[in-house]
């Protein structure tokens, strides 16, 4: 009877280490597909970017240029956040428990998505203003 309760608190310990890799691996994908994602639109802040410096040059009102400036900044900044969370963002949890992973990809998740979130106001924002104000 001994060895039916130790062989199943083994098998217990043993599926219950698995299942927490899993829930790591699991976040941890989730992370990474968010920054995919924001990664994709990447590109539309530089094209933004690239027509609202054109809409600058053009230097059509001081209140368009003014305006201009401001999403150009504001798309820059995005940018930053962005470039800042990959640099700070560590994939390796060597030494770190389940509940300092979880804990930590926890909050990765949390901050990636509030970059992808503030990508897509800025960019729509951005691209809103360069469709009123291009030159035909």
């Amino acid at each position: 009877m001994k060895k039916v309760i130790a062989a199943l608190f083994l098998s217990f310990i043993v599926f219950s280490c698995t299942d927490t890799k899993k829930q790591e691996k699991d976040l941890f994908n989730e992370v990474i597909k968010v920054h995919d994602r924001v990664m994709g639109k990447d590109q539309l802040i530089m094209i933004n970017k690239m027509q609202l410096d054109t809409l600058i040059k053009q230097n059509k009102t001081p209140e368009i240029t003014a305006e201009a400036t401001q999403h150009s900044k504001a798309l820059e900044a995005a940018d930053t956040d962005m470039e800042n969370w990959m640099h700070n963002f560590d994939a390796e949890e060597k030494g770190k428990s389940h509940e300092e992973i979880m804990t930590y990809l926890t909050d990765q998740k949390k901050k990636i998505d509030a970059i992808d979130s503030n990508f897509n106001v800025t960019v729509a924002a951005a691209s809103k203003f360069i469709k009123q104000n291009k030159t035909k």
